[in-house]
């Protein structure tokens, strides 16, 4: 998968602190995303842009429906 692009999933689940879900669709252009899912008739994913890969020593947090990055302990 690019390390550049827009993301769609289904949450499936979360319990323990880990969220489980199923990986909807990619694509780099943020319209063809949106098309791709409407062909899908899906009619509820979490989407974000997944920007460039993330440095060594940070790791990714999602949480009420942003991304952002931390330094990891």
């Amino acid at each position: 998968m690019p390390a550049n692009g827009w993301l769609s999933w289904l949450q499936r689940r979360a319990r323990r602190g880990e969220l489980w879900g199923q990986l909807l669709a990619h694509n780099p252009d943020q319209r063809e995303l949106h098309r791709e899912l409407r062909e899908k008739k899906v009619e509820r994913a979490y989407i974000t842009f997944a920007g460039p890969v993330v440095k060594p020593g940070y790791a990714v947090i999602l949480g009420g429906g942003s991304g952002s990055i931390s330094p990891s302990s």
